[in-house]
């Protein structure tokens, strides 16, 4: 496994190793439900990977935001645009060069509590900015 990727694996696990800890339930509200929104913490381990080139992955943590991302409060605010449904995802549509350096994107995690997984490739990097934003520059 590739530093990176171990590097960026074993964040990942220490960030839902200490969201384990701050989601348990106090004693006097075990019955309650989970409060949905900034309150409840949502991981996402973001990869990217050209097919020339080693991949690339960083943390995002939302509510609040944080993690390793550079631009965290941005990348969360796409993310709940389509309430973790990374699919939904379509910035900035229009056009690009016909430039063949495809990228493969990955996000895996917890939104809301609800399971995250995304891949997709796009043909280059104009087509990932357009339909991401900036979510996978790091």
């Amino acid at each position: 496994m590739p530093f990176a990727r171990r590097t960026a694996a074993l964040a990942l696990a220490a960030t839902l190793g200490g969201l384990a800890a701050v989601a348990a339930p106090h004693p006097r509200t075990a019955g309650a439900a989970p409060r949905p929104g900034p309150e409840t913490p949502s991981v996402l381990l973001l990869t990217v990977d050209p097919a020339t080139a080693a991949s690339r992955s960083t943390v995002l943590v939302c509510g609040p935001a944080g993690g390793l991302h550079p631009d965290p409060t941005t990348a969360c605010r796409l993310v709940a645009r389509v309430d973790g449904d990374l699919a939904g995802l379509d910035v900035d549509p229009g056009l690009c060069t016909l430039e063949h350096a495809p990228l493969t994107v990955r996000a895996l995690g917890f939104w809301q509590d609800r399971p995250v997984s995304y891949a997709r490739t796009f043909d280059n990097r104009c087509a990932l900015r357009r339909g991401t934003g900036t979510l996978f520059d790091f």
